[in-house]
């Protein structure tokens, strides 16, 4: 397995450090600083929404619209059209201590018969995942599938999607207990995943898929093999980007970085100086200059990056184009090839400025 090591930023979730000049490209290795990639005119990127609070994720529902979650314990509508509702859909019960607070949403693949959404949250004594059902414009009914998520200020995970599987998949992180994620009684610091009849159904304890991660923040499926990609906060740096494979594990705490000894799987890119990889999707559209691609938001890095991957080879690896967003908690695609991100900076780590939180739309070059 190659491993691409790449120079970035700053470290792992502290404040932003001024970015340092761009390296010289060298085999194997990128600085992705200050290079537009795609087309001469380069994507296009428009503000939505304006004034959120940590918008942490979002869910596109079937008609194109799609919810929003906010850190502190909002659910918000954005319409197809772009425009947020006013008021939230759901004000849910969370502890919104450090990085704690109402993380993942995901949608049923049967929505438009059950209505269906899940929402993966912190509270007091731990992560929880909780379904609900969108009725007209607010989300009620709730019931919880997951608990004995341990909690903590920091490494909460918190990404909750849909594999092409149909099976609920969630991210955990260590709650700072790095032991844990080795723990294999312990459902952090893993990947996890629930049955069609848990998630519909009463709930249940979710099996595990793989072990040894630290703070899983964002994950998707390749389009083409359906291999699942994954976004991971190393430890002051030594951020990961991982191939997630059954019966798998990532290392944490005994392997970090590019030193994944036998019988740790290694990642297929690491950046030394973190960039603090967050939610993460594949750009499914065709024509897109960057169909195939796998774009995460960064943190410390402050921007989107992309990823290409020919197998487990690290064929591109690069900053997408200068944009003034800030801290970039997730990318997603959604209707007709257009990709949203949302915004961090005010989340006690960002510089914000007035109109900060945001939610933005970007049209990829060629889409």
């Amino acid at each position: 397995m190659a491993i691409l090591l790449l120079t970035a930023l700053a470290s792992c979730g502290g404040d932003p450090a001024p970015s340092p000049p761009p390296a010289a490209e060298r085999p194997g290795e990128a600085s992705g600083e200050g290079r537009p990639a795609g087309s001469a005119a380069g994507p296009r990127i428009e503000t939505l929404a304006t004034g959120l609070e940590v918008p942490w994720e979002m869910a596109v529902l079937p008609d194109g619209r799609a919810l929003v979650t906010e850190r502190p314990g909002r659910v918000r509508l954005l319409s197809r059209e772009g425009r947020l509702g006013p008021e939230p859909v759901a004000e849910v019960e969370v502890s919104a201590v450090g990085e704690g607070g109402l993380l993942g949403v995901a949608v049923d693949p049967d929505f438009e018969r059950n209505r269906f959404v899940y929402l993966y949250r912190t509270v007091e004594d731990g992560n929880v995942v909780s379904r609900r059902r969108l009725v007209g414009d607010r989300l009620v009914e709730e019931r919880v599938i997951v608990s004995g998520i341990e909690s903590a200020m920091f490494h909460n995970g918190g990404r909750l999607r849909f594999g092409p599987d149909e099976r609920l998949y969630l991210a955990t992180g260590d709650a700072l207990s790095p032991d844990l994620a080795q723990d294999r009684s312990s459902l952090n610091g893993k990947f996890l995943r629930l049955e069609r009849a848990q998630y519909r159904g009463s709930g249940g304890r979710p099996e595990v898929v793989s072990i040894g991660h630290r703070n899983p923040q964002g994950f998707d499926w390749r389009p083409g093999d359906d291999a699942l990609v994954a976004t991971e906060h190393g430890p002051d740096g030594d951020d990961e980007i991982n191939v997630i494979r059954p019966g798998a594990n990532y290392g944490w705490p005994e392997a970090q970085g590019s030193e994944h000894p036998a019988p740790f799987t290694a990642p297929v890119a690491v950046y030394p100086e973190s960039v603090a990889p967050a939610g993460a999707t594949f750009v499914s559209r065709r024509g897109s200059e960057w169909s195939g691609d796998l774009l995460f938001g960064t943190l410390v890095g402050e921007r989107i990056r992309r990823l290409r991957l020919d197998g487990d080879r690290v064929t591109v690896n690069e900053a997408l184009f200068e944009a003034e967003l800030g801290r970039v908690r997730t990318v997603v695609e959604g209707p007709e090839g257009t990709l949203y991100a949302l915004t961090n900076n005010r989340d006690g780590r960002g510089t914000p400025r007035g109109s900060d939180d945001r939610i933005v739309r970007i049209t990829p070059p060629g889409g």
